[in-house]
């Protein structure tokens, strides 16, 4: 046991040592080759050129937990797919109460697109929720690619820029009622820790809804925990440096060869960025699968790696076909 604790720890001191010497590397005006984890050597087979994704892992106080993400987080993630998402909840995490739920128009132009949330509590574990929902039709992810062309919006003033449609989608929800009940859930149990959840679109919300609430002020970092599943890129460098800076616990999950995590894509001067951390399943995600949890934001590795891209992938996660989620909890 003694040499398991003490393994950890060196293995976590090692991490930080090679992160900070990658950091050092990249100011120099020099690349991290990941090869060999050395400054500059080359030829290099897998180089990082951006701090970002040196190479770094969750500290041990905030570790991914694959347990807790089967049996709370995906029944919570799931539940948005149904427009009572109590009823999701009884069999499953049976502590888990409602607060309100969320439907609301979030596009700004063309045809209308549903945007859906809720809200949650519960008082035995001293939680508080907000989930999201994902693309629910082709005319919204329509909508979603279009936008793309379109650039993005600034965020906050230190924290970077968002893509637009998840930017908005986001402030019409909280527009909707979800600023005013979560700011009276947090009154109401100002000591509890917020989850926030979210699959595809949903995903993306969660994460602008998070960084929203600490940004403002309403939680602070430390109280959160941010898991969303099959998430596509939000914000650019600058707001996932942000993020990587402002919350210990945050985790990106990707499904096998899920095609939305590699879009939008990584192409012009304000690139498209990952936060951390990616948790990678490239299996079907069954209970004795195993995942890899990635050292890296997102560079060429983990399931950015893949060439080949598929869509069932994204549509069921840890052997939840979300879709059907409406008829079936």
């Amino acid at each position: 046991m003694k040499f398991l604790v003490y393994s950890l720890l060196l293995f976590h001191f090692s991490s930080f040592v090679e992160s900070s010497k990658c950091t050092d590397c990249i100011a120099s005006g020099k690349h991290w080759c990941v090869t060999v984890n050395e400054c500059g050597f080359s030829p290099c087979v897998t180089s990082v050129s951006k701090p970002l994704n040196c190479p770094e892992l969750p500290d041990k106080a905030h570790a991914y937990d694959d347990n807790f993400v089967r049996t709370k987080i995906v029944p919570m993630t799931a539940a948005a797919n149904n427009v009572n998402p109590e009823k999701c909840f009884k069999s499953r995490i049976p502590t888990m109460s409602i607060s309100k739920t969320f439907s609301t128009n979030c596009s700004e132009v063309g045809p209308q697109s549903n945007c859906f949330g809720f809200t949650s509590f519960d008082t035995t574990q001293k939680v508080l929720v907000m989930s999201f929902r994902g693309t629910d039709s082709p005319l919204q992810l329509t909508d979603e690619i279009l936008d793309f062309f379109t650039g993005k919006k600034q965020f906050f003033p230190d924290a970077g820029n968002i893509f637009t449609y998840f930017y908005d989608a986001f402030f019409f929800l909280w527009n909707a009622g979800l600023q005013q009940d979560i700011r009276q859930l947090k009154y109401k149990y100002p000591d509890y820790e917020l989850w926030v959840v979210g699959h595809s679109l949903g995903g993306a919300i969660a994460s602008v809804a998070a960084s929203y609430v600490v940004h403002t002020g309403l939680f602070t970092g430390d109280k959160v925990k941010l898991v969303t599943m099959g998430q596509p890129r939000t914000g650019d460098y600058d707001y996932a440096t942000w993020h990587d800076k402002t919350f210990p616990y945050s985790f990106r999950i990707v499904h096998h060869k899920d095609i939305v995590p590699h879009i939008p894509p990584q192409e012009g001067a304000d690139k498209l960025f990952h936060h951390r951390t990616e948790v990678w399943y490239n299996n079907n995600m069954t209970t004795t699968d195993p995942y890899h949890i990635c050292a890296e934001a997102d560079g060429l590795y983990c399931s950015n790696r893949q060439l080949d891209t598929d869509i069932p992938d994204h549509l069921t996660y840890f052997g939840v076909f979300f879709p059907d989620w409406h008829f079936t909890c």
